[in-house]
C-alpha cells in the first residue's frame, strides 16, 4: 500500500512538471505593428492584434511608474534583438510571424516604450515564451 502511494505521488509530480506542446491557434497569435501617429509627426504608438493586451496592461502589468524611459529603452532593444533573432533564425515560425522594426537611436518616447516592453511581458504571461530582456518581476515562471 506505501509503495502505491509512493507511485502515484511520483506520477503526479512528473505529470505536473510537463510541458504542454500544443500549438497556438491562429486566432490566438499576437501580431504586433509599430507606427508614427498620423496627428503628430514625433509620436509613435505600438499596436498590438490581440484583445487580451489591453486587459493585462491594465490589470496585470507593473505599473508605470516603476519605470523609466531609459531602463524601458535599453530593455526594449534586448528584447527585440531577441525577438528578431529569434524570427530571422526560423525558430516557431507560428509564433514569431514578422520582425519588430526598433531603433535604439530613435527617441520613441516612455509611453511606447512602455508598451513595448508590456508585449514582451505578455508574450511571456500568456504563451510562456521566454525572454532574457524581462526584469524577474515580470517572468512568469
Amino acid at each position: 500500500m506505501k509503495n502505491l502511494i509512493v507511485l502515484a505521488i511520483i506520477s503526479a509530480f512528473i505529470w505536473s512538471c510537463a510541458t504542454s506542446s500544443k500549438p497556438i491557434a491562429e486566432d490566438q497569435k499576437p501580431t504586433i505593428a509599430t507606427q508614427k501617429k498620423t496627428d503628430s509627426a514625433d509620436e509613435w504608438e505600438v499596436t498590438v492584434f490581440d484583445g487580451e493586451y489591453e486587459t493585462f496592461v491594465a490589470s496585470r502589468a507593473q505599473p508605470r511608474s516603476m519605470f523609466t524611459e531609459a531602463s524601458l529603452k535599453s530593455r526594449n532593444t534586448i528584447l527585440v534583438t531577441e525577438w528578431n533573432s529569434r524570427f530571422y533564425s526560423g525558430a516557431n515560425r507560428n509564433f514569431y510571424e514578422v520582425a519588430i522594426d526598433y531603433d535604439p537611436k530613435e527617441n520613441y518616447g516612455f509611453e511606447f516604450e512602455y508598451r513595448m516592453y508590456q508585449f514582451f511581458a505578455y508574450c511571456n504571461w500568456k504563451y510562456g515564451i521566454q525572454f532574457n530582456g524581462l526584469r524577474g518581476i515580470d517572468k512568469v515562471k
